[in-house]
């Protein structure tokens, strides 16, 4: 416990440190020394790397989480997991690869306001390898108990190494291409130290136990391997899409736009990054006992605190977004409804707590591919429907009515399926004290 009590703290203080570099990386140093264009088309390599990255896990990660455990011995280096792990990781990249590759001439239609994608946009393809072993090295180190590095080499180093990037191309004034290629080298960086990392202490066994995988446990890994494709596949669908579809339906400059005004968003939502990897572990373990009553509680607990922190961020920023927007170039001055919608919707996700933990880790964990197939289709349809009648404002107002929708979907869940109903007078107590507040302001 005391490990975990530890690991807990140290990935705290990296994430708030890594959103206070990343404050200053998008909204001092992004905004004030790139054009909008350039912005967005470092938004849609790492949306496309992560999209195309989870393709290629084929799930595997969430076969790490759940069964790795049977495989746990230091001495035969866990069976050979990390090979097990090789094998299918190998095959999902030659299928992501290739379906990047032929979808390519598509996504990079050479108009006006894309060109750059179009010149560039093949960096994605490193960008894919990269992501996902990083992401499955990471999700292998974590059920190695050694979460901390992880997050320290995705906040805070690679925050880092963007930045070392961008000061070199400020100081030494060279091409836009060169740095791109400088900003994918600093994103890839980091799986290479965690690969040394777990090679330096004897954790990546290269030979597969034969005979080890009974047909029940590879039947197992099969089962959650695919249920795990749906659900974190359409996760990095939801995530990213929005700024896939501005640039396929716009162009990069207004994917440039709205990544600047999303990152408010995530200012608002910083909160809850602790708090989900602390909760996912003790929810986990009392659905095991059966004890739905501390579960509720966390539940309750979770809403509540995260609706009193988002709620006063939220307000924060719009009641001083105008002084906020003076901060950034002139170009930013007309984003103000993009950052509110934006700012909404990321309320709404803070405010309906851990839903998302209690159904993924409850006995009908599978629902929840259902209910993120669901979310995939509200959100695809309003960022179509709206993106080409209100642009990047369009696209914020989707997400934030998508993330009512899907919230208000997983609520009635709980409510009728395990009488779990977080909400009561002092909830809407904090909300007309804020708007009491915002309106006397």
């Amino acid at each position: 416990m005391g490990v975990i009590r530890k690991q807990t703290i140290q990935g705290t203080i990296y994430t708030y440190l890594g959103a206070g570099l990343g404050v200053f990386t998008n909204l001092i140093l992004l905004a004030w020394f790139f054009t909008p264009e350039q912005i967005g088309l470092m938004n849609v390599l790492v949306a496309y790397s992560l999209l195309f990255a989870q393709l290629a896990n084929l799930g595997f990660d969430n076969v790490t989480i759940r069964l790795f455990p049977y495989f746990r011995d230091s001495k035969s280096h866990h069976h050979g997991f990390f090979m097990i792990m090789l094998k299918v990781l190998g095959v999902g990249l030659v299928i992501s690869i290739l379906a990047f590759w032929f979808l390519f001439p598509l996504l990079s239609k050479s108009e006006q306001g894309n060109s750059l994608f179009s010149d560039l946009g093949l960096l994605v393809i490193p960008l894919i390898v990269f992501t996902l072993f990083f992401n499955s090295l990471d999700t292998y180190s974590r059920v190695l108990y050694k979460s901390v590095r992880g997050t320290f080499l995705k906040e805070v180093l690679q925050r880092i190494f963007i930045i070392i990037a961008i000061g070199l191309y400020l100081w030494f004034h060279f091409s836009f291409d060169l740095f791109v290629f400088l900003y994918v080298l600093a994103l890839s960086l980091p799986t290479l130290i965690l690969f040394y990392l777990l090679y330096k202490e004897n954790e990546l066994g290269f030979k597969i136990t034969s005979n080890f995988i009974s047909p029940h446990l590879k039947k197992e890994m099969w089962s959650v391997s695919l249920f795990g494709i749906i659900t974190v596949f359409s996760s990095t669908i939801v995530a990213n899409i929005d700024k896939i579809m501005i640039q396929q339906y716009l162009d990069l400059t207004q994917t440039g736009l709205y990544s600047i005004a999303f990152f408010f968003g995530v200012i608002i939502t910083m909160p809850s990054r602790a708090l989900s990897k602390i909760s996912s572990t003790v929810v986990a373990e009392s659905w095991k006992n059966n004890d739905t009553v501390t579960i509720y509680q966390i539940y309750y607990k979770s809403c509540i605190n995260q609706l009193l922190f988002s709620l006063i961020l939220f307000l924060g920023i719009w009641v001083n977004i105008d002084a906020l927007l003076m901060f950034l170039p002139s170009k930013y001055n007309h984003i103000q409804w993009v950052v509110f919608w934006i700012g909404l919707g990321s309320f709404i996700d803070m405010a309906t707590g851990i839903n998302n933990t209690i159904i993924g880790t409850s006995p009908y964990y599978k629902v929840q591919s259902l209910f993120m197939v669901i979310f995939v289709l509200i959100i695809v349809v309003t960022n179509a429907l709206f993106i080409p009648l209100y642009g990047i404002t369009g696209a914020a107002f989707a997400s934030a009515l998508s993330l009512f929708l899907f919230n208000l979907i997983r609520w009635l869940f709980l409510l009728f399926k395990y009488q779990m109903q977080p909400f009561d007078y002092k909830f809407l107590l904090a909300i007309a004290i804020g708007l009491l507040a915002y309106f006397i302001v």
